[in-house]
């Protein structure tokens, strides 16, 4: 988390520099492509303020009326980033290209668009180094094969985010200064028209793929398939477990997992023998998922378990209503 909340203030310092370097730019030369770097540096500096305060949100302890933490806020203010800035942005960058389309190029020196774009490309270009890390760092610990895989399987939206938008905001400056050169060569403002609603399509199109992923985080995620294999053979190794009958988990944030299951201790346990039985599961349980802050575990007797698998299997038993 520590590396989380570094990339976004090193990406907020940046941004905000940036967006005021862009915005003088904009006023001095006019071009459409420069305008949408300054919609997207500008939504990128609300951004990460939006992130900062999840996080920070997040941190608040467990209480009566979030009894299970507020972990969860990240995922919300993520969600708000992706749909209401990057989706709006993206939306005014190809307006702003479409109105471009047909008109004259301004006789302007469009030197100061390069600098200023030179140097939003070496920060941003810092700041996408540093994001990488980080989702390099999170995929060791993960266990993720890949970047591909870290970004479908992270549980961490902020970093996500982030990382995402310094992609897309280093293409983004690369397209607006082919843009705005071919123009300044040419005479014809399509180039820079393009450059700018292509630079409003990127947005988007993150905007989309990164609200799918929020959204299966906010109606509740579990842990991957793999961690989800490794739990189960941690349980039933357990001393006094005859058999794991059911296996829920569920992300409450980045660093905090509900775990819920229901074993089928071994029959000539008595009442303290399943309490210790009980207290191993939770420790085997926090063995493979450190961030597990929620355990809760349901002992099933054996009658149960032989009902609810011949009702599995058979369907209802004789004399019952079949609806």
């Amino acid at each position: 988390m520590t590396s989380t909340r570094l990339v976004l203030v090193v990406s907020l310092v940046a941004s905000l520099a940036i967006a005021i370097a862009k915005f003088v730019a904009w006023l001095a030369t006019g071009n459409a492509s420069m305008l949408s770097q300054v919609y997207y540096s500008l939504s990128d500096v609300g951004n990460q303020v939006l992130l900062l305060v999840g996080l920070r949100l997040s941190e608040a302890d467990a209480s009566r009326k979030h009894p299970f933490g507020r972990g969860k806020e990240q995922y919300f203010f993520a969600f708000v980033v992706t749909v209401l800035l990057f989706g709006v942005t993206g939306y005014a960058a190809v307006r702003e290209g479409y109105a471009t389309v047909g008109t004259s190029a301004r006789d302007v020196d469009v030197t100061i668009n390069y600098v200023v774009l030179g140097v939003a490309l070496a920060f941003e270009s810092a700041a996408l180094y540093k994001s990488y890390q980080a989702v390099d760092q999170e995929a060791d610990v993960e266990g993720f094969g890949s970047l591909r895989q870290t970004f479908r399987r992270t549980k961490d939206a902020p970093l996500l985010t982030a990382a995402t938008e310094n992609l897309v905001a280093v293409t983004g400056v690369i397209v607006a200064i082919v843009g705005i050169y071919l123009t300044d060569r040419t005479g014809n403002t399509i180039y820079d028209a393009a450059g700018s609603a292509i630079i409003g399509l990127l947005l988007m199109g993150m905007a989309l793929a990164l609200a799918w992923e929020n959204r299966a985080l906010l109606v509740g995620e579990g842990v991957t398939r793999r961690v989800r294999a490794e739990l189960l053979e941690a349980i039933d190794a357990v001393e006094g477990v005859d058999e794991v009958v059911d296996l829920r988990t569920m992300h409450l944030g980045p660093e905090a997992v509900l775990v819920a299951c229901e074993v089928d201790f071994v029959g000539d346990l008595d009442t303290a023998g399943v309490e210790v039985a009980i207290d191993r599961v939770e420790r085997a349980i926090r063995e493979v998922v450190p961030e597990a802050d929620r355990i809760y575990v349901e002992a099933e007797s054996r009658d149960v378990v032989d009902l609810r698998r011949a009702d599995e299997v058979g369907g209802p038993s004789d004399g019952e209503d079949p609806d």
